[in-house]
Parts: C-alpha cells; structure tokens; sequence
C-alpha cells in the first residue's frame, strides 16, 4: 500500500475529495516541465504481466510563448526517445492537499499531436496559442524488455540485489533478503526474463516502487494491510485459462553429456483430471504449466519442485473478484487486504491484489480470493 499521512487514509475514507492528476517531464533526471495537468488519464497495472504498468494521457499545453509542443524530431520536448513523466495524484479536501507519487513511466509512443493556431495580427506566420499531445506510457520494464543481451550471458555477480541492479541500470529497494546466486544460471536474450531467474530461488517476482526503484514482490502472501468494504459491485470471476493440472519442471545438469532433468507430474482424480482411467481425455483435458530453472540440479530437484508446483497453480489462481471503488491511489500490486463483502453481509475473505485500473472518478481492483 502507497505510504501517505494518516490525515490522507481520513479523507479517502470520508469519499469527500477531489483528485486532480500531474506529471513532472523528465529527460536523463534533467527536469523539463513540471505540474502539468494531465487530460483522460487512464493508468492500470497487472501482476500477471512483464511490463506491469501501463498508461495513457493527454497534455494540454497553452504557452505564452506561442511554441508547439507537438514533437517532430528525435529530441522534441514529448518525443518518445527517453523522455519519462513521474505521475502523481493531488488529493484535495477543504485545506487539505496532498500529492501521491503514482508511478515513473517511459514515453512509449505519440498517437495523436494538434496544434490549434490563429492569424497573427500584423500578419506572418500564424501563432499557435494551444498544442495537446496525447501519450500512450509504460513502466521502466518497457526500457529493460527491449534492451536485450546480444548473446547468451551469465551473471557477473553473487548477489542477488547486486546482479539486480547491474540487469536493469536502477536504483533498488532491498524488500526481500539477499542470496547468493549459483554460477550455472545462464541467461538468453530477454533481459525480464534473466530478472525472473535471480528472484525465483526466492520465491519472488521483479516489481517497481512508484518512484521507479527496483524492488522484489514475494509470492507467498504478507500479513494484510487494511481493510475494502466501501465498494460498488464486486463480480465474481473464475477463468480456466490459469488453472493448471499438469507440471512440467525441467533443471539443468551440471554434467552436460548428462541426460535432460525433467519431471512431470498430474492431476489424476477429481474435475481437474489430466486423463479418465481409461486413458481417455478427461472433460477439462490438458492444461501444462512449464517452470525452468538453471538453480535445479538433480532430477529429485526437479520431481520435488514439481510436487511442491502442482497444487499452487491448480488452485490459487482461480477465483477472482474485481472490486470497483471510488477512486483510490493506495492499492498496489501485492497487497493483501480483508475484504468485506457487502453483497454477502459482510463475510470476510482474505485477498491479494493482481490488477488495478484509474479510470475516471473509479478505481477497479482485481483481487485473488484466498484458497
């Protein structure tokens, strides 16, 4: 959850507030344009995906100098050629304010520039006195995505938060305790990927602080934070697509004229069948999560990891609820509240947030209900 005052949670508890969003411009931490207002703004985040953050606005621009901000050329003020936009929120309640860092995102691309002009008065050339850019965004994992390894690489240091650091070029936040990385991890093209082997042997997944800090989400669920029970509607979801009942977990010997480590194992009784006793397919059928690990050794590894595996991704992930609320800055991906459901009196479950959607006057979090 985002760290604000206690007069803060007073307020957003109140549902009595106005929110107004802004941007700091950013070109290699060199500012160029502060407070600016930003237009439509539309900000989502999604655990379940590389490039976690993603965004879109509009930039209204009346400068009384008479110059456009529509880009042209590589190096142009909104120009998607490392320009960064810091986006916050201001909360406003009577004499009330406050501003909450909402996250650090790239230029990504430029859909759409107007200038709007009018006639000089003594003639020449018109004068534009209003320029808008519309902005699509993306978080530094966009920036890491695409610089990838020119050829395959291992790492160059023992230190997990180190080796962190020295992948991506950011600054850290050191959420989880450090490990020493074994010497056999190897990494291909994808630098997101290379990020996920550092912090798989500690149970955790790469992630961004809202001022752009790289930080570690452990996957095992925290101590809740607070408490939802103000919502508008809270469907319920429950998809097939994630939900798993064969594991295929393969390591990497050490002896490499050695024979592949692979395990395999399923789900054989019950709904999630793999298989019915004849060998025919089951009425669910196949669904195969594939994990690798180059910190996996043994074949016993790999078989008691794929135990360990099977029944993680044949439950957890399949029921989930998406809580729309009034509008509210302090979710985060991670974060494990008690969820009071008014459409059932109140009962109370215990859930973790997957996604979260700013659109307007509303925030929509989706949550993963507690097995």
């Amino acid at each position: 959850m985002r760290d604000v005052s206690q007069a803060m949670r007073e307020v957003l508890d109140d549902l009595d507030y106005s929110v107004d969003w802004v941007a700091d411009l950013n070109y290699d931490d060199i500012p160029l344009a502060q407070n600016l207002l930003l237009d439509a703004p539309r900000f989502s985040w999604d655990a379940g995906s590389q490039i976690q953050g993603k965004g879109s606005c509009t930039i209204l621009w009346d400068d009384i100098f008479e110059q456009s901000i529509v880009p042209r050329q590589i190096g142009d003020l909104f120009s998607p050629f490392g320009a960064e936009l810091q986006v916050d929120v201001i909360i406003s309640a009577g004499d009330f304010r406050e501003r909450v860092s909402m996250g650090r995102f790239v230029l990504d691309s430029v859909p759409s520039a107007v200038e709007y002009a009018i006639q000089h008065p003594h003639g020449g050339r018109p004068v534009v006195v209003e320029s808008t850019v519309q902005l699509d965004l993306a978080d530094y994992f966009l920036r890491i995505s695409r610089d990838r390894f020119a050829f395959p690489a291992s790492p160059k240091s023992a230190s997990m938060w180190d080796e962190a650091q020295r992948l991506t070029g950011l600054p850290v936040f050191r959420s989880i305790p450090d490990r020493t990385l074994p010497t056999a991890i190897t990494y291909d093209e994808d630098r997101l990927d290379a990020l996920d082997k550092v912090f798989g042997p500690s149970n955790a997944w790469p992630a961004l602080t809202p001022n752009g800090a790289l930080t570690a989400m452990p996957k095992t669920w925290p101590a809740p934070v607070g408490r939802i029970s103000r919502v508008m509607s809270a469907p319920l979801e429950m998809r097939s697509e994630n939900v798993y009942n064969r594991v295929v977990v393969e390591g990497k010997n050490p002896d490499p004229s050695g024979p592949v480590l692979r395990a395999v194992v399923e789900i054989r009784d019950g709904y999630l069948r793999v298989r019915n006793r004849d060998g025919s397919r089951s009425p669910f059928g196949g669904n195969t999560y594939f994990y690798q690990s180059d910190m996996l050794t043994t074949q016993q590894q790999c078989q008691a990891y794929a135990e360990e595996l099977l029944p993680q991704v044949s439950r957890i992930r399949s029921v989930t609820r998406r809580l729309v609320e009034p509008f509210n800055p302090l979710r985060e991906l991670g974060d494990v509240y008690v969820f009071a459901d008014p459409t059932r009196g109140g009962e109370e479950s215990t859930v973790r947030v997957r996604g979260i959607e700013h659109s307007g006057a509303q925030t929509v979090t989706t949550v993963e209900v507690k097995a």
